[in-house]
């Protein structure tokens, strides 16, 4: 049994072979192809099983992902209750620190925080510290780069198509972006 690959190249190789020798007849031709075309076919649809199980799995696991992060959440809000439940013992037993054979409770002081009332009413400075920092973020529209340079390039294709000499601006409309073609990809239906 030949791997699908395998199946592939043979049938390159004798496209080749048919286009240099004409000693096979169109029915042998026609029963040759049509048996290599349908093992490739085959093998394919076999590979497109796998396929769809593997996504299959993948959509398991975001939904197992999903579920573990509700329970992650969930331990992590019952964990902070029974710390806060043990602050309130110690407190209601007036006591600031209880030794164990184990673990060393304590009732601390909480840190200092900083609570932003209005952001609007913060100055820029004070004393020259500066009190905020500022963040300016550049995001490129790729949709309107993209039609930007393709409509420059069909205007530079029709000057080049009379046969004159495109200007510079538009085989570079867009200085710092240019156009490239994806990956090649498969679809199945």
């Amino acid at each position: 049994m030949s791997t699908a690959i395998a199946i592939a190249k043979e049938y390159a190789s004798l496209i080749d072979l048919l286009e240099t020798t004409d000693e096979l007849t169109p029915e042998m031709i026609a029963d040759t192809l049509g048996g290599m075309q349908g093992e490739l076919g085959d093998k394919l649809d076999a590979m497109m099983v796998i396929c769809r199980n593997l996504q299959g799995n993948a959509s398991t696991c975001a939904e197992e992902m999903s579920r573990l992060a509700t329970r992650k959440t969930s331990f992590e809000g019952k964990e902070k209750a029974i710390r806060k439940h043990m602050l309130t013992c110690l407190q209601a037993a007036g006591l600031d620190k209880l030794k164990t054979a184990k673990n060393t409770f304590t009732d601390a002081q909480g840190a200092i925080r900083v609570i932003i009332d209005s952001k609007d009413k913060i100055p820029d400075e004070y004393e020259g510290v500066s009190l905020v920092d500022v963040e300016t973020v550049i995001t490129p529209n790729k949709r309107a780069i993209k039609e930007v340079i393709e409509s420059a390039e069909a205007v530079a294709a029709e000057i080049l198509a009379r046969g004159e000499t495109p200007p510079a601006e538009l085989l570079n409309p867009v200085p710092g972006a240019h156009l490239e073609r994806g990956e090649r990809s498969l679809r199945v239906r």
